[in-house]
């Protein structure tokens, strides 16, 4: 039984809905997706003034230590619980200079020095010989350890990409740590996840560090750096930057605040990756499975916590507007085929927790996935079909009060850019984002941002059908192409 069906059959009923149901409780349908608009932006608005506080926080705590340094001040040191940091990143066809970049960015962070960095390859990365060599001349000397892994490709119920990499690498690393330290405890090391196209903020062990130490569950807890996607994002197309900046309100609105699931960048104790028995080789969504099955195996409800530090991941990318487009409709089909394929995996093993948690969480996955992130446009479709097609003649007034919720997206949609622009000029200059937007452009973004976000739920809808008709076989992992990136570097 392939329980995802459940999940395309609610998204296609309340599509179809203002076919079949009274016109006031379409209305009511279509304010229910304004007012989880404006409760995504005020959770998101909240989260960004508390990521610039902070970073103003450490910026005048490293000022200080400079000034004292500089003056010849007698500071005395304030010893304090520190944990050991693993971090490790994955690669398979991206260039060489994209890895390197992002390893140089990684060995500049204060603390890098005791960071554990392990590098995940595949067997059949290009040049591999050559990336692994280069890695280490370069980055050797500059952690407290450097780890190369290589995937062996076909291995029996394996599929290639992101998840079996990560579970092979880890596995492979705590495996090394046990052997060279006697006095090994997993509870003494935190792990980062993080893709080969990020960029952290200098300061982010530190934050990272203090963040993890504050909280009293440890081992029930995954911490998500926030994700800004503004990586050459002025220089992109329309499309690729509007979901750019939707993805990032709706981190910091609506995955962290209700424990929905982590996204390409995170950080977990060792202690939870192994008890949660690390990630499942057989499905392609890394991030959202290894939520799932830590909940499962650990057989206790998680939390999501942020780590109030910016974070930039690269958008999708192309070497011009068509293949940007491509590409971002590949990775789209992709994240939906997985989001369908991860939640038919929760469905046959949530008995393993209790029921309420289960629930919530089961609810909150479809509210999001399946009506926010796919019906919610089409539904917009149908009811302007019905009112202007089918019911052309009801009143007037009838008409005007669908306006209301239609007039609160699209005012929430400039919010989501205007909320992005305070952040390029505030705290994301810190890493290195330097945007320069006319005017104009944000104004007819805003103006086609309602589109692009239909073509986002077309194209999802696509991909949620594809894992009905053909199942297992479409679930693969097509890495997204990162040649592009290179010019930005």
């Amino acid at each position: 039984m392939r329980y995802n069906i459940f999940l395309n059959a609610l998204v296609v009923g309340i599509v179809a809905s203002p076919f079949f149901i009274p016109t006031i409780a379409t209305l009511a349908i279509n304010s229910y997706f304004a007012l989880l608009w404006v409760c995504f932006l005020i959770f998101a608005t909240v989260t960004q003034c508390k990521i610039r506080s902070n970073l103003q926080r450490y910026n005048k705590t490293s000022s200080k230590a400079a000034k004292s340094e500089v003056e010849g001040d007698n500071v005395t040191a304030i010893e304090t619980k520190s944990l050991k940091k693993i971090m490790v990143t994955f690669a398979y066809k991206e260039p060489l200079e994209l890895i390197t970049e992002t390893l140089e960015n990684v060995s500049k962070l204060s603390q890098a020095s005791s960071v554990i960095l392990g590098v995940a390859l595949e067997e059949k990365t290009p040049q591999k010989d050559e990336k692994i060599a280069e890695i280490v001349r370069r980055f050797e000397n500059c952690f407290a350890q450097l780890i190369i892994t290589v995937h062996p490709y076909g291995i029996v119920g394996e599929i290639p990409g992101k998840c079996s990499n990560f579970n092979y690498a880890l596995r492979s690393i705590v495996s090394h740590l046990q052997t060279k330290d006697p006095t090994f405890d997993p509870k003494d090391y935190i792990v980062t996840n993080f893709d080969i196209d990020s960029r952290f903020h200098p300061r982010f062990l530190e934050i990272q560090q203090d963040t993890c130490l504050k909280e009293k569950e440890p081992y029930s807890t995954v911490w998500q750096p926030v994700l800004f996607y503004n990586w050459n994002l002025d220089k992109l197309s329309f499309i690729t930057r509007m979901t750019g900046l939707n993805r990032n309100i709706l981190m910091m609105g609506a995955l962290i605040p209700f424990n929905i699931n982590v996204m390409s960048v995170y950080t977990a104790s060792l202690q939870l990756f192994i008890q949660g028995k690390y990630t499942h080789p057989a499905y392609q969504m890394e991030d959202i499975i290894c939520y799932i099955r830590w909940m499962l195996m650990t057989k206790r409800v998680l939390k999501i916590k942020p780590i109030y530090c910016p974070t930039i991941s690269a958008p999708t990318s192309g070497n011009n507007v068509f293949q940007e487009i491509v590409e971002w409709a590949k990775q789209l089909r992709r994240w939906t085929i997985g989001s369908a394929e991860v939640f038919h995996y929760f469905c046959i093993k949530a008995r393993r927790i209790n029921f309420f948690a289960a629930t919530t969480w089961g609810l909150n996955y479809v509210n999001y996935y399946g009506f926010f992130m796919i019906a919610q446009g089409l539904l917009t479709i149908t009811t302007t079909i019905y009112l202007f097609v089918i019911e052309k003649n009801s009143p007037d007034s009838l008409q005007i009060w669908f306006t209301i919720p239609l007039g609160v997206v699209y005012f929430s949609l400039l919010m989501v850019i205007i909320i992005n622009k305070i952040a390029v000029k505030t705290f994301l200059k810190q890493v290195e984002v330097d945007e320069k937007i006319p005017i104009w452009k944000d104004i007819l973004l805003w103006i086609v941002s309602p589109f692009i976000f239909i073509a986002y739920n077309i194209v999802a809808l696509v991909g949620l059908f594809e894992a009905v008709f053909h199942g297992k076989k479409v679930c693969t992992h097509n890495a997204a192409k990162k040649d592009a990136l290179v010019n930005v570097v």
